[in-house]
């Protein structure tokens, strides 16, 4: 019998002890009680090749550790959780394996206050967003929202599942910047058009006095700014009419927006490629070192 399963035998199984060898032998067994805990609790911290095994996708061994205790919501040691690691690396089937746990936590957040159903915004997984969403994961939250994520990459089916979900579509970033002004910002006119027949306000403004007409000529999109600048202009002439003229019909359903073959070169870029002060996707694509 292997050595570790003696030890567990004579811990845990019922004994006879003389007057004389009971103390002793009381001690002995306690302290082979004490070291199989320790063993296991060296599992359910962080056991060796864990993060090897998250990011090559090794999810016979991500299985097995979590059988002897591990926890499914264990970080790294900069605070990315195990889960969206796996997302990071495109490691689907430890992904898998996580979200199936008991113990998962599926708002769970890393230090910037994102959350696993943002990370599957950013790569598109609408159907493990869907399941996420059923495990309890928050379609909307304070700060940034997987919504905006989606947008700021044009994953369509990823932000029709969200709005369906509940999504509010003219949620602000903490900076106001809305999902509206982040596809304006990618120049993605079918995400644009989604957000708009779903309500997306374009006379919002951000912190800075930005609407989404600005974002878009910030990556040289002139044609969809000069598109939104004249909704923009009707949705004001509308609201002033209201002001004045109460019950008035609403202005007409919103066009086809015009396509921007590509940014005009003379844009001003960008040196993050972020979307706003606070909002990092390039973060997303750096390694993180476990």
């Amino acid at each position: 019998m292997p050595e570790r399963h003696q030890i567990m035998q004579s811990a845990f199984a019922p004994q006879r002890f003389t007057r004389t060898q009971g103390p002793r032998k009381a001690r002995l067994l306690m302290a082979a009680a004490g070291l199989v805990l320790a063993v296991g609790s060296a599992w359910a911290d962080v056991p060796k090749d864990w993060w090897v095994s998250v990011t090559n996708d090794r999810a016979s061994y991500v299985q097995t550790a979590l059988a002897r205790g591990t926890d499914p919501n264990v970080r790294t040691p900069d605070g990315q959780p195990a889960v969206m690691q796996a997302i990071r690396e495109g490691a689907w089937n430890v992904y898998d394996v996580l979200i199936k746990q008991k113990k998962f936590d599926p708002n769970i957040e890393n230090p910037f206050g994102e959350t696993p159903l943002m990370y599957l915004a950013v790569v598109g997984q609408a159907e493990r967003g869907q399941a996420l969403i059923k495990r309890g994961a928050q379609v909307n939250r304070l700060g940034w929202t997987p919504l905006q994520y989606a947008a700021s990459r044009g994953h369509l089916d990823m932000a029709k599942m969200l709005l369906k979900n509940g999504a509010i579509v003219n949620a602000p970033g903490p900076d106001g910047t809305t999902a509206l002004m982040m596809a304006a910002f990618g120049g993605n006119q079918p995400m644009v058009q989604l957000l708009l027949d779903a309500g997306a306000d374009v006379t919002m403004l951000t912190t800075q006095k930005e609407n989404a007409a600005a974002w878009a000529r910030k990556r040289g999109y002139e044609n969809l700014a000069v598109k939104l600048d004249q909704l923009e202009q009707r949705m004001l002439a509308h609201r002033q009419q209201m002001r004045t003229q109460p019950g008035v019909a609403l202005p007409e359903p919103v066009a086809a927006l015009p396509v921007d073959p590509a940014p005009n070169a003379a844009a001003p870029k960008n040196s993050d490629n972020g979307t706003a002060r606070y909002f990092d996707l390039d973060r997303f694509n750096k390694p993180s070192a476990p």
